[in-house]
């Protein structure tokens, strides 16, 4: 009958340890997961600032090519005309582009 109790101790002792091994490793797997999450979303926020900061270059560019020395764009169409006039705006200047600006023209 002892035997049998130690047995008993044996398993209940070996089980414990079991399960605080397979607690700890899915502890560590979620520490992991919440780890990579992070960096993924570090990543993406780190593209999406890229993707604006291209988008505004882009809508630049656009601006500078169609807008002539005389604030007009020379092309018939005349919503096109509208949207990328901006009187504020040298063209002669568009070597590189005011992030204040590129803002106002996103939110239009």
């Amino acid at each position: 009958m002892k035997e049998l109790e130690q047995l008993d101790s044996q398993i209940e002792i070996s089980l414990k340890h079991i399960r605080a091994t397979k607690s700890q490793q899915s502890l560590d797997q979620l520490f992991e997961l919440k780890h990579k999450e992070q960096q993924l979303q570090d990543v993406n926020k780190d593209l999406r600032k890229k993707i604006q900061e291209t988008s505004a270059e882009s809508v630049l560019q656009m601006f500078c090519q169609d807008v002539g020395p005389s604030g007009s764009s020379g092309h018939a169409n005349q919503a096109n005309q509208q949207e990328h006039f901006h009187p504020d705006c040298d063209p002669s200047l568009c070597m590189g582009y005011d992030h204040a600006y590129l803002d106002d023209l996103n939110k239009e």
